[in-house]
């Protein structure tokens, strides 16, 4: 439920809720905010016309008397005290009076909005920093795969059956699993290390450590060098949970699915850009001169550069938290440090924890999947050149700029009229859809319909994997890195898993694709023990006074009595 306003006479309160119980319920339940902006007794129930000039839909504009200008709307122009009536009392510098953060916040000062077009700090620029150096790392993370039919044809990297003259298909698919199987391990490590050490350090690690065998891989001269670079780039997919766990301690309860959603697709982004960048950059090489083996390991030297960088301005120009960095909050006592080990063995002990990674195995893991495979499809099924392919594979990823937000949006939205069942809805409705795009693609034999079929698929998936984590910061909040650690690890296993349909399933991959729907159909029933029964996932109390739906909290006024 959204803002309800109610002029009783004696003045406009706006009240705000999470579900529709009553008021007092909500009171006492969710601590929920109600702000009251007292007008002139003498002009009881009298409404001025707002003078905002942002006449936007979905929000009511109720004039302030004796404020020319101010009005209740969702927007409020900067203005603090049309923010403290909606928002509630607002944190303000002692020595100068002002407001200390330039977005409302609630009592723990997390942003009660998103606003991506911003770079304040520190929660905008948390939430830059989360999904560009998220984006970064899987950009680095997929460089292989979109030159994948290039590489293979290097005899010594034994990617090539050179008794049958093709490509060897078991070789390729092991080391497509081998990319993602690193990930699983730091992914688990990661999620108790964010808890113990604050976001920033472990992601600065990720970027900078793992970009060496991002070079590196240039320089592979046997099949086990190949996968050994291959195994540990996949460590940088671990900055996924850092960047869950990021947005989670930066923005409020109840935008956490859109903030969650966005930061993960935009991030998730980078595999769409790295399948349409990685061949042009290949052709500039060989335009400079050099032959298709030297090309593809001397381009390798540009996703390896992006991540040191990257990494190296996360850590000058960022902080972990709203109030400050971590170590200097351990410091001064204002926060209490975290027992990694305890913090894991609450997670490992939840069940929730292991049904939300099965479940994003049926998501992520198997974008991961068709990140891996996708450029290579096409150009076999349907005998395309390299860099066409690439493009068109990149539509997959592409999809992450709206399709994950949409999927976090959905959730929110969702929760504030049906609560947790309301997420779980969307989650189990994404998940199922995804799976069965995902056959219709595999059947398609034109490329007129795979496209259309696959851009659906794409959105599903992603709409699948946001909603998850509008449940993740729900199921138990002493712990939400090691949560989101195992459930990300779960995307990595699920990938792993699904490569191996690809080394020793069907010969064919329009095949191994039906297998990979027909699975993710059938994890998405998986959704019904987090809504029904002992393992039900309730209503968290959420301190947060508005909903945020579309990046913004917008506001109902309800018709005077």
């Amino acid at each position: 439920m959204g803002m309800v306003g109610t002029d009783n006479g004696a003045g406009v309160v706006i009240q705000t809720g999470l579900d529709r119980r009553s008021t007092k319920e909500e009171h006492s339940e969710h601590h929920s905010f109600s702000s009251t902006t007292q007008r002139s007794q003498s002009s009881p129930g009298v409404q001025e016309e707002c003078e905002c000039d942002d006449k936007h839909s979905n929000a009511s504009h109720v004039a302030v008397e004796d404020e020319p200008g101010a009005c209740l709307c969702s927007r409020h122009h900067d203005n603090p005290d049309a923010v403290e009536q909606t928002y509630g009392p607002q944190p303000v510098d002692p020595e100068t009076g002002e407001q200390l953060f330039r977005l409302p916040v609630d009592e723990k000062h997390r942003a009660l909005k998103l606003q991506p077009w911003r770079f304040d700090k520190p929660h905008m620029r948390s939430f830059f920093f989360a999904w560009f150096g998220f984006f970064t790392a899987f950009f680095g993370w997929f460089a292989v795969s979109p030159l994948m039919t290039t590489i293979r044809q290097s005899k010594e990297l034994g990617l090539w059956d050179t008794e049958t003259n093709m490509p060897n298909t078991k070789a390729i698919g092991n080391s497509n699993v081998i990319a993602v199987s690193g990930t699983v391990l730091m992914r688990l490590i990661i999620g108790p290390s964010c808890d113990r050490f604050g976001p920033r350090i472990p992601f600065v690690s990720i970027l900078t450590v793992f970009s060496l065998p991002v070079y590196l891989i240039g320089t592979a001269f046997n099949y086990a060098s190949f996968c050994t670079a291959r195994f540990f780039i996949g460590f940088l997919g671990a900055s996924f949970v850092i960047a869950q766990f990021w947005t989670t301690q930066t923005f409020a309860p109840v935008i956490v699915g859109v903030a969650n959603g966005t930061v993960a697709g935009w991030g998730n982004l980078g595999g769409g850009v790295t399948n349409a960048l990685m061949p042009q950059f290949f052709n500039l090489m060989k335009a400079f001169g050099l032959d298709d083996n030297s090309a593809w390991r001397v381009v390798m030297v540009i996703p390896g550069t992006m991540c040191v960088t990257v990494g190296l301005c996360l850590y000058l120009f960022s902080q972990d938290l709203p109030d400050g960095q971590y170590k200097d909050m351990h410091a001064s006592g204002k926060l209490q440090r975290t027992d990694a080990l305890k913090s894991m063995k609450l997670a490992s002990l939840n069940l929730r924890s292991w049904i939300l990674f099965a479940l994003y195995a049926g998501c992520f893991g198997v974008e991961l999947t068709m990140n891996a495979n996708l450029s290579s499809y096409f150009q076999d099924v349907f005998g395309m050149e390299q860099s066409t392919a690439g493009l068109i594979a990149a539509l997959f990823g592409l999809m992450n700029l709206f399709a994950r937000s949409l999927g976090g949006v959905s959730s929110d939205f969702m929760s504030t009229r049906f609560g947790m069942r309301g997420r779980l809805i969307v989650f189990f409705f994404s998940e199922l859809a995804a799976g069965l795009f995902l056959i219709g693609f595999s059947r398609a034999r034109v490329l007129g319909a795979a496209v259309p079929l696959l851009v659906l698929f794409s959105t599903c998936v992603q709409m699948a994997e946001g909603a998850t984590f509008g449940v993740v910061p729900y199921v138990d909040r002493t712990c939400t890195g090691a949560i989101a650690g195992i459930v990300g690890a779960g995307g990595n296993v699920g990938a792993m898993t699904f490569g191996l349909l690809f080394s020793y399933g069907p010969r064919e991959m329009p095949d191994a694709f039906l297998i990979l729907g027909c699975i993710v159909s059938g994890i998405a029933f998986l959704v019904a023990p987090l809504a029904y029964g002992p393992l039900r996932i309730g209503d968290a109390p959420l301190p947060s006074p508005v909903s945020s739906i579309h990046f913004e909290s917008s506001v109902e006024e309800s018709q005077p009595s």
